[in-house]
Parts: structure tokens; C-alpha cells; sequence
């Protein structure tokens, strides 16, 4: 028989065991407890109620802005000179979207200087709103040649204003979106790129010259109708300077004149390819240049002595006029034929402006000028381009209301990219007018302009 001090040791010792399952037991139910209360509550909090564990949550990557537009209906002032209380206004307003306050702003803004081009434009666009129309973009160095930039705009402007007084293009009024490359490539890229992929726009003229080829790419590819006033370029504003040259020296020749002295620019292209034409077409009339006077480097290019000539052929190009008048001036009366400074020259002297700085020189003055420019409706010798801006335009003038005008007919006759593309190649007329120029102070520019006769490829005709 075991001894009764075993059995209480046993009987401890369960009692023990006991003790602890139960023990076990309750830390279980605690732990289940606990953990259906995490879960209920989505995680186990502290006191304030702040989660231990947080979610992680993956960010999307917020899409790039897109660059601002290059261009303006009327939204930004882009010409330099002419930004005015009115004008700021006027592109304040519509670009609220408040189209009748930039009716106003912008009319009173062209009450208070008639002559700025780029006001009539957003005039136009303003009266138009949202309503649909046909766009045209236009590239002008508003920044940097505020001059060459308000020709160009002027034309374009009296074509706008034209077509939408009359109703517009078979009911849809013309609006034009300007911009400014500033001779940078990669803005001009991101204009022609802007341009080509709206489908709005049907056309495009202008450009810098250094930014014309890049941009030219672009329109060609988004089969973009353009016209640059780049004169090396492969549709330039002007088709072609070789029939000028051709009737100077044809002219010279029929006058029996056969000596000539050259003054060009040699800073400009179109005044460089002009060179290059002239010359050549001197020497198929059997004329002999005596001395070309580069204007663009003056002094140092001036004849070392006084040559003889019977004409002064002037290519000014992007020189001072002042400059090439006065060059003139150098060389002494008793080596000019009759003691008399005959001056021939292009459309580039097709101006009241230029031929005033000339004084009496301009009297006799012969000038070759296309027949686009010679009968065009913004020529600087009529009426329409008086009366719009109270001031004379230049050949740049005419030049861009022909394209305009020729984009107008292409949209007319098919609003289609490629129908305005083929209404543009029909707009080259290789005829050049010879006009004789007489002082005139009672006409209304101050001159007449006497018709010698036509120069067309198949020959010279004589009115």
C-alpha cells in the first residue's frame, strides 16, 4: 500500500494541471476575443482611434499640362508697338469668353489708332465668337520687325474684313489665328504642329526665314497649305523675282542704255536672288555692270571711285531706304547719262512712301511690278487700302491680300486643304507691268503712274 503523503501529492498535482488548462483555456478565448474585435473594427486601434497599420494606396501619376497655345485669335497682344489699355481689354474679354465687351474694347481700340492691323483682326475674330469658321494661321515677326509685320497684316485683315462683310464663305465667316516664331525653330515647330492638326485650319503664311524650312516640313506632313514670305523658300509670298530682273535689263536695253550700277542688300535673300537674276539678265541684253554697292555693308562696300552708268538698279531689301537713296546721291551728275539719275527697280519701290524719299529723283523712275501686285485690291496705289488704314501699305500689302484672297476662292469652291493648295499654284502670273513714274501733287498718292507696257514670257507688249 502507497503511503497517504503520495496521494496528496497526486491529488496537488492535479488540481494543478487544472489549474492551468483552465488558465490556457481563458488566454485562448481572450485572444479569439481580441481578434474578432480587431476584425470587426477593420484593424486593431489605439485609444484615439488611429489605425496602427495604414493602407498603402499607389498615387496615378498625374498627367503632364499641355504647353500654351502659340497662337491668338485675340486672346494675346503679340504686336509690339501697338499694345494699348483698350487693346489689353478687348483680348481680356474674349478670352472670358465675353465676345460682345471685346466687340467693344477692340472698336474702340481701332477708333483710337485706325492704322493697326492687328486690332481690325481680332475685331473680326470677336464679332465671329464661337460660331464655327474656316481658319487661317499667320506667322509675322511681331516682335522683332513690327513693320514688315503690320504690312503682312494689313493685307490679310482687308481680305478678312472683305469676305465676312459680305457674308462670309458660302455663309462661313474667315478667322485668323496669329503667332509669332520669333526666328526660333522649335516655336515655329510648335506652331506648324499646332496648325496642321486642327482641323479648323486650312492655311498657313509667314514665318522667319531661319524658321521657315523646319516649319515647311511639318506643314507637309499634316498636308498644310503654306506660303512663307521667305524668299529662298519653295513657296515664297512672292512666286518669282526672275521675270522682274528680266524686264529691267530688257527695258535698259530697248532705251539703248548699257551700263548699270547695282545696290542690293546683302543681307536679304530675296535682295540677293534678285542680284543674281539681274546679273544674268543684263548679260542676254548686252548690258555691263559697272559697280555693285552692297547697302547692308556700307562703307565699305562704296566704289572706290565714282563709276559711270546710265541706270541705278535698286534692290534695297531689308536696308534703310534713306541708306539707298543716299547711296545714289554719291555718285556725282556728270557720270550719269544726260546729267539725270535714272532709277529702275521692282515692286519693292512700288510705294508713295519710297518713291517721296526719292524727291525729284522719283520723277522718271521705271518700275517693274507683278501684275498681282500692279491690280491687286490692297495695291499701295488704290483706293481700299487707303480708306481702311488712312496710311499707305507697301507691295507686302498686296502680296499677302492675294494669297488670302486666292485661299478664300479655294475654300469657296471645296473647304478642303487640298482644294485651297490647288487654288494657291493657280495664283502665278509670271506678267511684270512697266510703269513710268510722273510727280502728281494733285493725285492722291502725289504720283502717276504711267503704263509703259507688259512683259509676259512670250515677249514684251507695249501699250
Amino acid at each position: 500500500m502507497a503511503p497517504k503523503g503520495g496521494e496528496n501529492l497526486r491529488d496537488k498535482s492535479q488540481d494543478l494541471f487544472s489549474v492551468k488548462v483552465f488558465l490556457t483555456a481563458a488566454g485562448v478565448l481572450g485572444l479569439v476575443f481580441l481578434g474578432l474585435t480587431w476584425l470587426s473594427r477593420g484593424g486593431l486601434n489605439l485609444g484615439d482611434g488611429s489605425p496602427q497599420i495604414e493602407e498603402v494606396q499607389l498615387e496615378q501619376a498625374e498627367p503632364e499640362p499641355e504647353p500654351p497655345s502659340q497662337l491668338s485669335q485675340g486672346e494675346s497682344i503679340l504686336l509690339a508697338t501697338a499694345t494699348t489699355t483698350l487693346k489689353e481689354n478687348g483680348a481680356e474679354a474674349l478670352a472670358a469668353g465675353d465676345y460682345a465687351g471685346a466687340v467693344t474694347a477692340f472698336e474702340n481700340a481701332r477708333l483710337a489708332d485706325i492704322s493697326d492691323p492687328e486690332t481690325l483682326i481680332y475685331l473680326n475674330n470677336a464679332r465671329i465668337g464661337d460660331d464655327e469658321a474656316y481658319g487661317l494661321g499667320v506667322i509675322a515677326p511681331m516682335a522683332t520687325d513690327t513693320e514688315e509685320a503690320i504690312n503682312l497684316l494689313r493685307g490679310i485683315a482687308q481680305a478678312q474684313t472683305e469676305i465676312n462683310q459680305a457674308g462670309g464663305i458660302q455663309g462661313k465667316p474667315l478667322r485668323v489665328l496669329l503667332a509669332d516664331d520669333r526666328g526660333d525653330v522649335a516655336i515655329a515647330q510648335e506652331i506648324a504642329t499646332e496648325l496642321s492638326q486642327s482641323p479648323d485650319v486650312f492655311a498657313a503664311i509667314g514665318h522667319s526665314d531661319g524658321a521657315t524650312a523646319a516649319a515647311a516640313d511639318i506643314y507637309t506632313g499634316g498636308f498644310l497649305p503654306f506660303v512663307s514670305t521667305s524668299a529662298t523658300s519653295n513657296q515664297p509670298l512672292l512666286a518669282n523675282d526672275l521675270p522682274i530682273a528680266n524686264a529691267l535689263a530688257f527695258y535698259m536695253a530697248k532705251l539703248n542704255h548699257r551700263t548699270a550700277i547695282l545696290f542690293y542688300d546683302g543681307n536679304s535673300d530675296y535682295s540677293l536672288s534678285f542680284k543674281a537674276s539681274f546679273e544674268e539678265a543684263l548679260k542676254v541684253n548686252n548690258g555691263t555692270m559697272t559697280a555693285e554697292v552692297n547697302l547692308a555693308d556700307l562703307p565699305n562696300s562704296a566704289p572706290t571711285k565714282p563709276p559711270e552708268a546710265e541706270i541705278f538698279v535698286l534692290s534695297p531689301g531689308e536696308s534703310p531706304l534713306q541708306t539707298a537713296k543716299d547711296s545714289i546721291d554719291i555718285i556725282p551728275n556728270d557720270k550719269v547719262d544726260h546729267f539725270y539719275r535714272h532709277v529702275f527697280g521692282g515692286h519693292e519701290l512700288f510705294s508713295p512712301d519710297v518713291l517721296e524719299l526719292f524727291g525729284s529723283m522719283a520723277t522718271g523712275t521705271i518700275l517693274a511690278v507683278p501684275g498681282a501686285i500692279y491690280q491687286s485690291g490692297a495695291s499701295p496705289f488704290s483706293d481700299a487700302p487707303r480708306a481702311l488704314w488712312e496710311t499707305t501699305v507697301d507691295w507686302t500689302t498686296s502680296a499677302s491680300y492675294n494669297t488670302a484672297q486666292s485661299i478664300i476662292t479655294g475654300l469657296g469652291e471645296s473647304p478642303t486643304r487640298e482644294n485651297v493648295q490647288t487654288a494657291i499654284d493657280r495664283n502665278t502670273d509670271d506678267a511684270v507691268h512697266l510703269l513710268r513714274v510722273n510727280i502728281n501733287p494733285n493725285a492722291a498718292t502725289g504720283y502717276d503712274l504711267l503704263s509703259i507696257g507688259v512683259m509676259t514670257k512670250d515677249g514684251f507688249k507695249a501699250d
